[in-house]
């Protein structure tokens, strides 16, 4: 394959990674997809410096005998003396950029700046977000004004004979009100000589860490709520209690279920952090010796753990693990029971010199002047987030709680 082959196919995982994420659904299985993409794209753009490294320091020393370097050259070369030792130089800063050069990973230096230092091919820590996000009612909104969200009960009401009083059967209306929090990330310090070095891109990687910052915010929030305006899924209160705090068990799975309105089963999931299914759900088996829960067998690429009872089981990191009055597990559709509103933001009119990132309505802004002297440049990140748990009456979710 040519270098300018290898190249081509890395464009075209850019491109394919740029329309995945320019769509207006990202589940966390696109953004595995085009974190993997990325990858792809970078090993293949670091063969191809790797290519070029080859060819030019073999075009500038096949003709130079040995023991006289850059003395003797071929007839065929009629570059100078200096052409030749530039050239050299160059293939030699490429391959060491490409391949030898050290990786020091990005850590923070004790006053938040980031070490400046070459750096290539980046091992960068993960931390799984949950699907907790991909799973609930997503309201997106232009402005940030507090919005009623209506909840209407008329389960009680049903006809009747009719001979029967004549009573009135209006249904049950209430709301709750979703307001906003403005929230921000903490700026990111870089050396503009690093920017301009690294054949890493870290203006990129800023921009993956700030949605991959949010997806830990928005988990985070979404389960336990922020103290202000984003309730969250702990403070649900229909809940079925564990028969005993040592473990689990077979019952409490099916209480569990039977807990949840037949009308919500259809898109109902359970969620639990790895912890808890790992040490608890796993061991159970039912009456027979057969497992309760049935692993996916693509859940390595899916990000989905697998099933109980037929319905997924999905992993939120946020839920407690199992003890003694822990919210350990919940289960239902929580479509119907949680909405979560995001403002999208208008990036012309607001945020001057920002941009969107990766499909989620946060802004990004890069800070050049107010660490000009520096010789630093920051990047700063702000969303407005809201949320709300949206129970009519008939209970979408549920919490298994452990016994105390």
């Amino acid at each position: 394959m040519t270098k300018q082959e290898v190249l081509d196919k890395a464009t075209k995982l850019m491109v394919d990674a740029r329309d995945i994420m320019s769509g207006s659904d990202i589940t966390t299985e696109k953004r595995s997809a085009v974190d993997k993409m990325l990858n792809d794209a970078e090993a293949l753009r670091a063969d191809a410096r790797r290519m070029e490294a080859v060819e030019v320091t073999f075009d500038s020393t096949r003709s130079i005998p040995r023991g006289t370097p850059g003395e003797a050259v071929a007839a065929t070369d009629n570059r100078s003396h200096d052409e030749r030792n530039a050239a050299a130089n160059k293939a030699i800063r490429s391959y060491l950029r490409g391949d030898r050069f050290e990786a020091r990973d990005l850590t923070v230096a004790a006053d938040g700046v980031l070490i400046p230092t070459g750096v290539v091919d980046a091992k960068i820590a993960l931390k799984s977000p949950g699907n907790v996000y991909d799973l609930v009612q997503k309201l997106k909104t232009a402005t940030g004004e507090p919005v009623k969200l209506p909840l209407i009960n008329d389960t009680t009401n049903t006809f009747v004979l009719n001979s029967s009083n004549i009573a009135t059967t209006d249904p049950s209306i209430s709301s709750v009100t979703i307001s906003i929090d403005d929230l921000r990330m903490n700026p990111i310090l870089i050396d503009n000589s690093l920017i301009q070095d690294s054949a890493f891109d870290l203006v990129s990687y800023v921009a993956d860490a700030t949605v991959q910052r949010y997806g830990w915010a928005m988990g985070t929030y979404i389960t336990q709520g922020d103290g202000t305006n984003i309730q969250g899924l702990n403070a649900i209160t229909s809940n079925v209690t564990t028969g005993a705090n040592s473990a689990i068990t077979y019952t409490d799975f099916v209480s569990l279920f039977a807990a949840l309105e037949p009308a919500y089963q259809t898109g109902a999931v359970f969620t639990m952090n790895n912890s808890t299914l790992a040490n608890q759900v796993m061991n159970i088996k039912d009456s027979q010796g057969r497992p309760i829960f049935l692993p996916y067998m693509d859940g390595g690429n899916s990000g989905f753990a697998g099933t109980i009872f037929g319905y997924p089981v999905k992993i939120n990191q946020y839920l407690s693990n199992f003890g003694a009055g822990n919210i350990c597990v919940q289960f239902g559709n929580f479509q119907q029971g949680y909405t979560l509103r995001e403002v999208v933001p208008s990036v012309d009119a607001a945020y001057a010199g920002a941009q969107m990132v990766g499909g989620i309505p946060v802004v990004l802004r890069r800070l050049g002047e107010r660490y000009a002297e520096l010789n630093k440049t920051g990047f700063v990140a702000f969303a407005r987030v809201g949320g709300a748990l949206t129970d009519a009456g008939t209970h979408p979710l549920w919490n298994l709680v452990g016994h105390a």
